[in-house]
């Protein structure tokens, strides 16, 4: 009967609301701080949210000032989106504040970091790498989140950020100057061999001794699972 559907008008009238809360907010805080305003296509009980794409965390944005970007979590997207192209988009337009690492099948699942397409979280931090390279590079910040049901919390935690390790370094190790040349003649061909030449490079030897310079365990994952301490607060 509609009752639970809402009109146009009343749509209109809560994104007015939404942007009015956002500005108080941003408003009232202090100068060193940043209001990072995220986006859901939906939840699993409803069909919509008031900010539903990154289309309209960006409008959000704009209405409320300088200090109001954009957060990007992975797991919230329709399949198929091309996620890396967000990403660009926002980095360009300096408006990209926060991300969230995660993984989805479906609809925010919150699994693994690199557990379903590590290829295109490869993708994605190509386009950060070329950020961070720039000299005006506006922070991002980064957290990972997740929410695991099945696997246990910490080893599951330590998995994720020996995948984003592994998939930063990779992305450090793109030839800029073999894929610009190759973009530059509109060799498609040519760029995605060069990407995958990275992305293919067996990068756990410099991981270890990094983490063995740093005076941490050079295989994170097996030193947790040797130290008893899972079972320890079990």
């Amino acid at each position: 009967d509609g009752t639970n559907y809402p009109g146009q008008d009343d749509l209109i009238a809560r994104r007015g609301r939404v942007a009015e809360c956002l500005k108080t907010v941003h408003d009232a805080m202090p100068d060193t701080m940043t209001m990072l305003v995220e986006y859901k296509p939906f939840e699993p009980a409803f069909y919509h949210t008031d900010i539903a794409d990154w289309g309209m965390a960006y409008l959000f944005c704009m209405k409320c000032g300088e200090r109001a970007k954009v957060l990007i979590d992975l797991g919230h997207h329709l399949q198929a989106t091309n996620i890396e192209h967000i990403v660009a988009t926002l980095l360009d337009e300096a408006m990209l504040g926060g991300f969230h690492f995660n993984n989805a099948r479906y609809a925010d699942d919150d699994l693994a970091t690199g557990s379903v397409n590590p290829y295109q979280d490869f993708l994605i931090f190509d386009q950060l790498v070329i950020a961070e390279s720039k000299a005006n590079a506006a922070p991002v910040a980064y957290m990972i989140d997740q929410s695991f049901n099945v696997k246990p919390k910490i080893p599951g935690m330590i998995q994720s950020c020996i995948n984003i390790q592994r998939t930063y370094a990779r992305a450090l190790l793109v030839d800029r100057k073999r894929l610009a040349a190759a973009q530059a003649e509109c060799d498609i061909i040519g760029a995605e061999e060069t990407l995958k030449d990275a992305y293919h490079t067996d990068v756990e030897p410099l991981l270890m001794v990094v983490r063995e310079e740093m005076g941490l365990a050079p295989e994170p994952l097996a030193a947790y699972l040797a130290s008893g301490y899972g079972e320890k607060i079990a």
